[in-house]
């Protein structure tokens, strides 16, 4: 079992839960994953009430035996997915061990890099 760094994540990407994971907010990312598995992404969620607001994480990203792994340094979290290429741009993520009564799925878009 060995940690390794698939290049196909390495970008910036975007996404969103689509408001599936808690009633009356919208979350939205930006992700950058870099070669070094690194990563930094930022969140933006809307309310209901019609606000927003950002946050940023950091931490580091790998793969082992088609699991993908994401280490969060804000809350020392480790969180595990199955994942997809569903083309070169959309990878798909399926939360494994969750505790959430919902499947966590979401998917990311890569941005394209002029």
């Amino acid at each position: 079992m060995t940690k390794t760094i698939d290049s196909r994540f390495v970008g910036k990407w975007k996404g969103s839960d689509e408001g599936k994971v808690i009633p009356g907010q919208i979350n939205f990312w930006m992700m950058h994953r870099k070669i070094n598995g690194t990563f930094e992404i930022i969140f933006e969620t809307h309310y209901e009430d019609g606000t927003a607001e950002q946050s940023f994480e950091a931490g580091n990203w790998y793969v082992i035996d088609d699991v993908f792994y994401e280490y969060r340094e804000s809350d020392e979290q480790t969180d595990t997915y199955q994942f997809e290429f569903l083309s070169p741009q959309i990878i798909q993520f399926i939360e494994i061990n969750s505790d959430n009564e919902n499947l966590y799925i979401f998917k990311d878009y890569k941005l394209i890099e002029n």
